[in-house]
């Protein structure tokens, strides 16, 4: 039955990729129509490294498939970013001999958290990472407790997994509970920013959460009067951290008792986060080293650059409050930008929900010296919040005409775009055909 799963996937593959799909989720589904249990063969020969969480599983696993062919380590990754049960078998099937042994020594997934207490049914990670717990699209993960409860079913089914914790995220951190070998990883830093969370209490008695030092959002130094319950110091740690805007950041690794300076290519605190996560889990499983991680120039639509002789383009990733507050600070701090557009749609994958745009502390780019756009299925939403912070839109595209944007950026010297997940797809394939470059499964 396995070879008949494997060879359907495959040449539905074949078929996708012959017509310019991606083909990153259908060949799973015809694999898993023929065997449900497929992924537990097809796991069986090759070392799992799952990386979950809110934000940062993209590029936390880019960086981690960065260093691990810097190492002349066979691997693999589900690239596109489809990271739910169908988009993990495809990765794997296409990976594998058509009797099911995979060719590759690492297996480096990113997992959906509504996805992953499915998926870990038929895998035994040997090491799972969780890059933090925020607020997410809430018609589809709901509130944080429940995106919290998903990752604590995918450990249950996963005992032999070693966790890579966020130390920071008080929600994530209590995850250590669980008899799973455990790391941390963390920043040493007071960054503040206005606090959007709703993770302001205690998840071991609920009460209010005090802060010596924050570095965004709920992440810092916290600790609980009440019960006791605090940050500890990290197995990896940041500290003397320089931001230095688009050309990346710098500072200290402190790890197994060494002081290691590090300077990253990626911007925004944020990757700073994505760098020792992944630096943690290289060492837990013993191959790569965090050097090898600097020369990493960023995954695709996270932080991705388009260049040709007469403009640049920025793009970024933006999908719920934390993470768009994070690249709208980074963004406010780019110099030379003229042209800044801000696409928004609701199409399922994004999350029908648009209320979060207001839970986002995006105000700081009214201090930005350049003309703002607004595209996309729900543009004039994101035009009125622009409103009440204090900026003002030149235009708004109400829908998703391409060429009307594409003039912009072509019109413009520099341009950032802030898109949510649907709006970042269909503008990365106009960039990619102006620009030049891979398609986004490559």
């Amino acid at each position: 039955m396995i070879f008949f799963a494997i060879l359907s996937a495959r040449i539905t593959s074949f078929f996708l990729r012959l017509f310019g799909k991606g083909a990153t989720t259908l060949p799973g589904r015809a694999a898993l129509f023929f065997k449900y249990d497929i992924l537990t063969k097809l796991s069986q020969s090759v070392r799992v490294i799952c990386v979950t969480g809110t934000n940062g599983k993209t590029t936390t696993c880019a960086l981690l498939n960065y260093a691990l062919e810097n190492a002349d380590k066979s691997c693999f990754i589900n690239k596109s970013g489809a990271n739910m049960l169908s988009g993990v078998t495809t990765a794997f099937v296409l990976n594998s001999t058509l009797f099911g042994r995979c060719k590759k020594d690492f297996a480096i997934l990113e997992c959906d958290e509504n996805s992953l207490p499915l998926i870990s049914r038929y895998l035994d990670a040997e090491v799972l990472a969780v890059t933090n717990v925020f607020r997410d699209q809430l018609d589809r993960y709901g509130e944080v407790t429940h995106t919290l409860g998903a990752i604590e079913n995918s450990i249950r089914n996963m005992p032999c997994a070693t966790l890579a914790l966020n130390a920071d995220c008080p929600l994530t951190y209590s995850l250590s509970r669980f008899d799973n070998d455990t790391v941390t990883f963390g920043v040493n830093g007071n960054f503040g920013g206005v606090d959007i969370s709703e993770a302001r209490y205690c998840p071991v008695c609920s009460a209010e959460l005090l802060y010596d030092s924050r570095v965004f959002a709920h992440l810092g130094k916290y600790r609980c009067k009440r019960c006791g319950y605090s940050r500890k110091n990290a197995d990896y740690e940041a500290e003397n951290i320089t931001l230095l805007g688009e050309n990346g950041s710098e500072f200290t690794l402190k790890a197994n008792g060494t002081n290691t300076p590090v300077s990253l290519t990626l911007g925004g605190i944020y990757n700073v986060y994505n760098y020792i996560c992944a630096a943690a889990v290289l060492d837990v499983l013993g191959v790569g080293s965090a050097s090898s991680l600097c020369g990493f120039e960023g995954a695709f639509g996270r932080t991705e650059y388009f260049r040709n002789d007469k403009t640049s383009v920025l793009l970024m990733l933006v999908k719920n409050p934390v993470g768009f507050s994070s690249c709208a600070s980074y963004a406010s701090k780019i110099k030379g930008a003229d042209s800044i557009i801000i696409a928004i749609n609701d199409n399922a994958a994004d999350g029908r929900d648009v209320s979060w745009l207001w839970d986002s502390d995006i105000d700081c780019l009214s201090s930005v010296n350049a003309r703002f756009y607004t595209f996309g299925l729900r543009a004039w939403d994101m035009t009125l919040r622009l409103k009440y912070g204090g900026i003002d839109v030149c235009e708004t595209l109400d829908g998703e005409d391409m060429s009307k944007l594409m003039k912009i950026v072509k019109s413009s010297r520099y341009t950032i775009v802030l898109a949510n997940y649907t709006s970042m797809m269909k503008i990365r394939k106009s960039l990619r055909r102006y620009f030049g470059g891979k398609e986004f499964w490559e």
